[in-house]
């Protein structure tokens, strides 16, 4: 049976390609799959994540004909009419979060923005390119927001991370949270920065004054 591969950040480098497809067993796993790349292209998967059909998986999960996999070095649910998601190349924008959280019914907003920091560890930082898994990344995001709503209660979650090259003082990513008081907007915004650090598919290729090279990422799931 056939299926599609996805490469992301020094995957996506090392393999040279976006994409492609293989021809692997009946009844494959993921972890079988995973062999079968790192001889083909001559890599290692160790430490990385993998997603199929725009999930994450476990290594032994097996496979269909057909099916998108995806491998996903470390990185740093359905929507809801209350949440906005996006990973996004465009400028992100506090007036569009705040057009979106502000409701008569909201008496708090609270809002994180991360930027690219210089210098950084001691070194000047040129640029920061971030790549991600768009539609994975979104659908993360969406989980994000039901898991914070579930501990937290009603809220309206705006959630936006870029991708592209971004320079010093840019943002990368903007977190807003609204409700009717402050301490639920207060933690579920700090519950979301924490958590989407380590799972949403995003990574960061940084240039500084030693050069260029991938900044090492957590992982949130299971691993190859």
């Amino acid at each position: 049976m056939q299926v599609r591969l996805l490469f992301f950040a020094r995957l996506k480098r090392e393999t040279g390609l976006e994409q492609d497809t293989l021809e692997v067993p009946a009844g494959a796993t993921v972890r079988d799959v995973a062999r079968l790349v790192e001889a083909r292209y001559g890599l290692s998967l160790r430490g990385c994540m993998v997603a199929v059909n725009e999930a994450y998986a476990s290594p032994d999960q097996k496979l269909s004909g057909g099916d998108e996999v995806a491998f996903l070095p470390p990185v740093a649910g359905g929507m809801h009419e209350d949440t906005h998601t996006d990973v996004t190349a465009e400028p992100l924008s506090l007036a569009r979060a705040d057009a979106f959280l502000v409701r008569p019914e909201c008496g708090a907003q609270a809002y994180f923005v991360g930027t690219v920091r210089s210098p950084n560890q001691g070194k000047r930082v040129d640029w920061i390119e971030y790549e991600g898994f768009v539609p994975l990344g979104r659908k993360v995001m969406d989980e994000a927001a039901a898991a914070a709503r579930a501990k937290h209660g009603e809220l309206r979650v705006f959630i936006e991370h870029r991708i592209g090259r971004l320079l010093p003082g840019e943002a990368s990513i903007l977190i807003g949270v609204a409700s009717p008081h402050r301490r639920a907007a207060l933690e579920a915004c700090d519950f979301l920065i924490e958590h989407l650090k380590v799972h949403v598919p995003v990574w960061k290729h940084e240039a500084d004054e030693d050069g260029e090279h991938w900044v090492k990422g957590q992982a949130g799931h299971d691993t190859l």
